[in-house]
């Protein structure tokens, strides 16, 4: 049973691949509006198996990769250089709810930013704890919020990098535009 999960998801993984180097391929050729910023300053790359689009976008170098687990589920990762480099961690995950939510705040040691509705939408963990609110401007909420709950699993924000997780193979340009945004923010910061 659990190869033939395993055989699907392969089979779904590669459709959804194959779907993504189209998109972006079209976003490449055509010069379309990805996110804030036309496509121009963004490219496909070959990787070994995967695409991989790359280039400048705000002044950010950033990269979008296809990742995949030991079973084969997909995700989007966005990932860029900060440019200031700011000393800290901060992660915002979408709240599961419920009583799991509510485990997930307590162990997670959930940090509030000052806005109800966005406090309790995601969890949000930072060291220094201060590094959250200097992060999560209401601008960078809002870009966080732009993203379909559903499809978005985490930011993270370093001091080495800043990655924005999509769930599962991200065919949609609005969406990826949106997560190219919320990624090359958060990196510079200018909001």
């Amino acid at each position: 049973m659990a190869g033939i999960l395993i055989a699907n998801n392969i089979v779904r993984l590669t459709k959804s691949i194959e779907a993504a180097t189209e998109t972006w391929k079209a976003l490449e050729t055509r010069g379309l509006a990805l996110g804030s910023e036309p496509t121009k300053g963004l490219a496909v790359a070959s990787g070994p198996e995967r695409p991989v689009l790359a280039g400048q976008v705000s002044g950010v170098a950033v990269e979008v990769h296809i990742r995949s687990d030991f079973v084969h589920f997909g995700t989007t990762e966005v990932s860029a250089v900060p440019g200031d480099g700011m000393d800290a961690e901060v992660g915002v995950h979408p709240s599961p709810g419920g009583v799991l939510g509510y485990l997930r705040s307590l162990l997670g040691q959930d940090v509030e930013v000052g806005d109800e509705a966005f406090d309790e939408a995601f969890l949000i963990t930072s060291k220094p704890e201060s590094a959250a609110k200097v992060l999560l401007t209401p601008p960078l909420q809002h870009l966080v919020v732009a993203i379909e709950p559903a499809k978005l699993a985490a930011l993270r924000y370093t001091k080495e990098r800043v990655l924005v997780v999509l769930n599962g193979v991200e065919t949609d340009a609005a969406v990826l535009g949106a997560a190219v945004d919320l990624c090359c923010a958060a990196a510079n910061r200018t909001l």
